[in-house]
């Protein structure tokens, strides 16, 4: 969950038209980007942002994610229920769309989440696409950054964005892993990937409320 504004402390470093950067779900939003045949089924979440440790109380097993966004980044309502936090992203210089950060929680592999992060670019963007792997705290997470022409999550109604870029990261927890997708122009994209890896590294878990 969102803990403010203020950039990661040393000790935390080691997811068309009618503003396309808004109107867009991930992977996670069965009715607008279907899952695959087998694909573990997708709890519902949460339906405003939320600060840490607001909402019920996880069991011991499922600690909550918590996180520091950019001051800049403005937190705004989630379009899908699906979402836990969505953020706009002020675009660069130049170009027409601001970039989004959305945060969700869902269930599949950390792998075939971000395949289907993947193809959600032309089959140019695919052959360039890029996956690593890191450290932050306990967690585990991969990384995931496309570049080329997206046609993937909510709203797109069949419509592209060429010149756009994803960068993501899937935080994998006891439980269901952590999704911060990363979408927009490319140049805004690119002009806030310091500020998504400082969110990234600003990631810690809590078991429950006071500790």
């Amino acid at each position: 969950m969102p803990t403010g504004s203020d950039p990661p402390t040393a000790a935390r470093q080691p997811t068309p038209e009618r503003e396309p950067a808004q109107d867009r779900e991930e992977l996670d939003d069965p009715e607008q980007d279907p899952l695959p045949a087998g694909h573990p089924p997708i709890d519902d979440q949460a339906t405003r942002p939320r600060t840490a440790l607001e909402s019920e109380t996880p069991p011991a097993e499922e600690p909550l994610l918590e996180w520091k966004a950019p001051a800049r980044w403005q937190l705004v309502p989630n379009p899908s229920t699906m979402r836990i936090a969505t953020y706009r992203v002020p675009r660069a210089p130049g170009d027409a769309a601001d970039a989004e950060l959305s945060i969700t929680r869902a269930g599949g592999s950390a792998d075939a989440n971000a395949e289907r992060w993947i193809h959600q670019f032309d089959e140019a963007g695919q052959k360039t696409a890029k996956r690593t792997t890191r450290a932050v705290g306990l967690a585990e997470v991969a990384m995931v950054e496309v570049q080329g022409t997206y046609s993937g999550g909510m709203g797109q109604e069949g419509a592209s964005q060429p010149g756009w870029a994803l960068v993501g990261a899937i935080a994998s927890t006891p439980g269901m892993p952590y999704f911060f997708k990363l979408t927009g122009p490319e140049k805004s994209v690119r002009a806030a990937r310091r500020e998504f890896d400082a969110l990234i590294d600003s990631l810690v878990q809590r078991r429950h409320r006071g500790t």
